[in-house]
């Protein structure tokens, strides 16, 4: 999705690659934090000047909620099995795995960008963004649970689900940026897909 914050550029066509550029800034500010991140970060992250930055991408709040949205759609295939998958359980775990993939690569060791964000949104844009994001796992969960009790599965009643399993992710995400590596982390994943291939009501 394109965001509304997005600046209007005309003019020549760009000399880089802009998607690339956006998530290497991205990177920066799921590493960093919006607040101890500089304009000098920035321009050495990107490659490009501080006019070019801008030119590009705005001020160093629009280039932030660029960053976000880019983020965000990324999070949207780690969730897609819940949301658009056909089994129960299965679709869990596939989701579960995907999640675990994300925490194993570099940025992946900061938690959720998103999940840091909460605790204290830059702006509207950020706050409106992360409890989108919020509800979007949380309708991924009430929808699998609602498909897992239809196949006969021994799945819990679907809202309590879907609020435990949000609830479960976001904390994990959280020990990720926190502790990652930890023999904790990789315990609270255990323990999700346990829950997920029992199904306990």
């Amino acid at each position: 999705m394109t965001s509304r914050t997005e600046p209007a550029r005309s003019g020549r066509p760009l000399g880089f690659d802009r998607a690339e550029v956006l998530t290497r800034l991205m990177a920066l500010f799921w590493q960093t934090g919006y607040d101890r991140v500089t304009q000098q970060q920035m321009a050495k992250a990107s490659g490009l000047s501080t006019s070019s930055l801008y030119n590009t991408f705005g001020t160093k709040a629009q280039t932030y909620r660029l960053a976000m949205d880019n983020y965000l759609e990324q999070m949207v295939a780690v969730l897609e099995p819940l949301t658009h998958g056909t089994r129960g359980r299965e679709d869990v775990l596939e989701m579960l795995d995907r999640l675990a993939h994300v925490l194993d690569t570099s940025q992946g060791r900061y938690g959720c960008m998103a999940t840091t964000a909460m605790v204290a949104p830059v702006d509207e844009h950020i706050a409106q963004a992360t409890e989108r994001y919020r509800d979007h796992i949380r309708e991924g969960f009430l929808k699998v649970a609602e498909r897992a009790r239809a196949l006969g599965e021994n799945a819990p009643e679907p809202q309590t689900a879907a609020n435990l399993m949000t609830a479960a992710v976001l904390g994990t995400m959280t020990i990720a940026r926190a502790a990652p590596d930890s023999p904790e982390l990789h315990a609270q994943l255990d323990a999700l897909r346990a829950f997920a291939r029992n199904w306990v009501s």
